[in-house]
C-alpha cells in the first residue's frame, strides 16, 4: 500500500509551527521595510514611465509634439524652486533627441518649438509659476540618447541666456506680467506704462513695461506673446522715442487699428485701444 497521506486539518499544526519557527529570526525595524517599499515604489514607476510615456522608438512608432509638451511639463514640476516672488520654475529647456525623432520634426522645428515656449507661459500663468524671463524651447539632436526617448535640460536663465542667481524673479501670474527691462534706460513715464491685452475668449493679462522697444506677436521670441491665431508672429512693436511709446505696424497679414482706425505708425496716449486680430490692447500709464 501506498504511504497515507494525513488529512489538511493535520498540517495546520505543523505550518503554524513552520511559521512560528520563521518568526524567530532577526526582525528588521519597521522603518527599514517602509525605506524598502518606497525604493520598490519608485523603481515601478520609473518603469510604468518609461513604458508609457516614452516608448515610441521600441513600438515603431513616432514621437509626437504632445510627448515633448509632458516632458517639459514635468522638468517645470520637478526643478522648480520657492523664494519671495512664490514657486520659480526654468524658462529654457532643450529637449534633446534621437536624430531619427529629431528629424521627425526638423521641418517645422522653429513653430513647434515657439508653440513649446508658448505652452510654457500658459502652464505657468496658470499654475501662478514664476518666470525670470520670455521662455525659451529648442530641439537638439543627440546621438546618445535612444530612439523614442526625451532628454530635458531645464534652467533658470535671463534673456541673454545667462543664468539667473541674484536678482529677482518675476511673477508671472493670469494678472500681471513684468517684462525684463533695463530701467535706468527709460524715462519714469515709461516704467510706469503698462498694456492690458484680452484675446477673445480669455481672461486679460496687464504688461508693464519700461523697455525701448516692446514687440507683439504670437512667437514666442516677443515681449508680448497672444494667443490669437489671426495675430502675425511678429506683429507689431512699441516704440519708445522722446519719452513716449509710439505704435508700428511690422507688415502684419491682417493689420491693426487704433482706437477704431487702421494705422500704420502712431503715437500712443493713456487710454488708446489697439486692436490686433481677435486680441484688444489697452495702452495706459500708472498713475
Amino acid at each position: 500500500m501506498g504511504a497515507l497521506v494525513p488529512p489538511a486539518a493535520a498540517l495546520v499544526p505543523t505550518l503554524l509551527s513552520s511559521a512560528r519557527t520563521m518568526r524567530r529570526g532577526p526582525i528588521q525595524p519597521k522603518v527599514r521595510a517602509s525605506i524598502e517599499r518606497v525604493g520598490i515604489l519608485q523603481r515601478v514607476e520609473g518603469f510604468l514611465e518609461r513604458l508609457f510615456e516614452a516608448p515610441a522608438g521600441r513600438l515603431g512608432a513616432s514621437l509626437q509634439p504632445v510627448s515633448l509638451a509632458k516632458r517639459i511639463e514635468r522638468a517645470m514640476d520637478t526643478n522648480k524652486s520657492f523664494g519671495d516672488a512664490g514657486a520659480i520654475v526654468p524658462n529654457q529647456y532643450v529637449l534633446h533627441l534621437n536624430p531619427s525623432d529629431f528629424s521627425n520634426f526638423e521641418s517645422y522645428r522653429a513653430a513647434l518649438e515657439d508653440d513649446l515656449a508658448h505652452g510654457v507661459l500658459t502652464r505657468a500663468r496658470r499654475e501662478r509659476y514664476t518666470l525670470v524671463a520670455r521662455p525659451r524651447v529648442r530641439l537638439n539632436a543627440d546621438r546618445t540618447v535612444p530612439r523614442g526617448d526625451i532628454r530635458v535640460a531645464a534652467r533658470v536663465v535671463d534673456d541673454a541666456g545667462e543664468r539667473r542667481h541674484r536678482e529677482p524673479a518675476t511673477a508671472v501670474t493670469s494678472d500681471t506680467v513684468v517684462l525684463s527691462t533695463h530701467e535706468d534706460a527709460a524715462p519714469d513715464s515709461a516704467r510706469r506704462a503698462y498694456l492690458l491685452v484680452a484675446t477673445q475668449g480669455q481672461d486679460a493679462v496687464q504688461f508693464d513695461l519700461g523697455g525701448p522697444m516692446i514687440t507683439i506677436g504670437r512667437a514666442s521670441d516677443n515681449d508680448v506673446i497672444v494667443d490669437d491665431p489671426m495675430v502675425s508672429r511678429h506683429h507689431c512693436q512699441l516704440k519708445l522715442q522722446h519719452g513716449a511709446y509710439g505704435f508700428v505696424d511690422l507688415g502684419s497679414r491682417n493689420g491693426s487699428m487704433v482706437n477704431g482706425q487702421t494705422v500704420q505708425e502712431v503715437a500712443l496716449g493713456p487710454g488708446d485701444v489697439i486692436q490686433v486680430g481677435s486680441t484688444t490692447i489697452e495702452f495706459g500709464i500708472h498713475g
